[in-house]
């Protein structure tokens, strides 16, 4: 695999030794590249061959999920536990009236700028290639689903 990236070059700092600066600035263009390459391979395929990339990378997916949420779920539940106790026992103290203020402020705030513009359009295309896919995208809630089970 060729790397498109600009050649490193060889610096030499003070103490005699040796390293290489890496240009990385094109690798987010060299990953859209991909993703667009990877989509139209997926959407140029046959039937089953949708079917069957939907289904492992759906599998891959929510496999991955459930593992990352496990932990999540873990560490947040065990964090609210040590604060609880900890509250408890006397060693911190928490004041409910500003956390409730702060949260009445946050909500407000984000009730008067609403959400974000560009979320529709990223809506409108992932409801395109649904559309245009349907056998990756069954076999990706498919996969999806016995990922979570597994």
């Amino acid at each position: 695999m060729t790397s498109r990236a600009k050649p490193s070059k060889k610096e030499t700092s003070g103490a005699n030794e040796d390293f290489e600066v890496l240009d990385v600035r094109d690798i987010g263009k060299e990953a859209e590249s991909l993703l667009q390459s990877l989509r139209k391979y997926v959407s140029e395929g046959s039937h089953s061959k949708q079917l069957a990339i939907g289904g492992v990378s759906g599998w891959v997916t929510g496999y991955m999920a459930m593992k990352i949420g496990k932990t999540v779920a873990t560490a947040v539940g065990g964090s609210l536990i040590l604060l609880q106790i900890a509250n408890h026992k006397g060693y911190i103290n928490i004041n409910w009236s500003k956390v409730n203020k702060d949260l009445e402020g946050a909500t407000k705030k984000l009730s008067q700028q609403g959400s974000d513009p560009s979320i529709p359009k990223m809506l409108d295309k992932v409801q395109h290639f649904v559309v245009e896919n349907g056998y990756f995208s069954c076999g990706f809630s498919g996969g999806f689903l016995i990922g979570l089970a597994s």
